[in-house]
């Protein structure tokens, strides 16, 4: 993708993880935890064409699979960062879905 791709995925996490000893790597990603019991309800979107989609969707069936309330939105037609296109009818539409859900939790 434009703004995205495995090669930067892996070059930042390559240097997240530098010199970091392999038993504790496990916690550098939420989505290594085995017990999500602890999370509250999870708001998550995810761009179609984005390196991180498939993680992302993986990760809101896992938290599902754990009782965790979830609101999923798979935003066709997006690549990563796309809500830097304020004045998109996308970004609007998603915007408003953040803000009812933020008001729905509070």
């Amino acid at each position: 993708t434009p703004i995205w791709d495995s090669n930067c995925d892996k070059l930042f996490w390559d240097m997240y993880l530098k010199g970091q000893e392999s038993g504790l790597v496990k916690y550098a990603s939420i989505s290594e935890i085995e017990d999500l019991g602890f999370f509250p309800p999870t708001y998550i979107e995810t761009a179609e064409y984005d390196c991180l989609h498939d993680e992302g969707i993986e990760f809101a069936e896992k938290l599902k699979a754990q009782g965790i309330t979830v609101e999923v939105h798979d935003m066709k037609g997006t690549c990563h960062g796309y809500e830097t296109a304020i004045k998109s009818s996308i970004v609007e539409k998603c915007m408003s879905w953040r803000v009812e859900w933020i008001r729905n939790f509070i």
